[in-house]
């Protein structure tokens, strides 16, 4: 009579183990992907909707309050590469420089038919303003809204050309006549707004006639690049500087004037070289 076997063999036993074992790293891999996955989008929704956030800011028309109602706020100075931060100090080597939004600010009146940027420099527009103590003197202080961001997931903001961080500005404002919202774009360099704000209040403590932006000669276009009305690209890359990885488009369209210019853009349309 043949004997029952009980059990398994070491061979089948080691079968299974393998089998479930190679199982168990695939699902592993698979949800690390698409974790990874959702982080990436969520890195590139949300620098979308940062952008989209700054026109909401312009649009919604505010007033400086504060006692500063001679003043008005024509719109934002976003700045991307800056080498110094709030406080003046230069960045550390390695050291990522987050994306600044200052509120730009002027004074209110009546400005003739030339371009926005000649109207904002008419009205003295600025990011900072002089604000004077008691004793006679003063200091220059961003005006209004003053705020930082950074990618999520550690992502970097790149140029469409190449894998280096994208630097440049964007000034979004609108016309002190008609309402109008403009956007015109620097690219290649930046406004170093923080290092300017500490260099001047360090060596004349404050000047009440100091302006960042004209004494830059970027608000009147005397300064060569200067802000154009163009399209922008910049390129999200999941990997910081990983110059293989696949980078998503966000781009702001030429002319736009609301949210709506901000898009992102689809993978087979992408300007983002690899």
């Amino acid at each position: 009579m043949r004997r029952m076997r009980n059990g398994f063999t070491l061979v089948e036993v080691s079968l299974f183990l393998a089998i479930t074992g190679i199982l168990f790293i695939g699902v592993t891999i698979g949800v690390q992907n698409s974790i990874y996955q959702q982080r990436f989008n969520d890195s590139v929704q949300n620098f979308a909707e940062f952008l989209r956030s700054v026109y909401g800011e312009v649009t919604n028309v505010q007033s400086l309050g504060g006692g500063r109602s001679e003043k008005a706020i024509y719109g934002r100075l976003v700045t991307f590469g800056q080498q110094y931060k709030q406080n003046g100090e230069e960045l550390e080597e390695g050291e990522e420089s987050p994306v600044f939004t200052y509120s730009v600010i002027g004074d209110i009146g009546d400005t003739g038919a030339g371009s926005v940027l000649q109207s904002l420099s008419d009205l003295n527009a600025d990011v900072v303003f002089y604000e004077a103590n008691e004793s006679g003197g003063g200091r220059l202080v961003p005006a209004g809204i003053s705020q930082t961001y950074s990618p999520k997931w550690s992502a970097s903001i790149q140029k469409a050309d190449s894998y280096e961080p994208f630097v440049g500005a964007l000034l979004i404002v609108r016309n002190p006549s008609s309402g109008v919202v403009y956007t015109y774009a620097l690219e290649g360099e930046t406004i170093e707004v923080n290092h300017l704000m500490f260099t001047a209040n360090s060596a004349v403590g404050g000047s009440e006639g100091y302006n960042i932006l004209r004494s830059s000669g970027f608000l009147d276009g005397s300064h060569v690049p200067h802000f154009e009305r163009t399209e922008v690209n910049f390129c999200i890359n999941p990997y910081s500087d990983d110059e293989g990885a696949l980078r998503r488009n966000v781009r702001i369209i030429s002319g736009s004037r609301n949210a709506s210019g901000v898009e992102i853009v689809p993978d087979d349309e992408s300007k983002c070289v690899r």
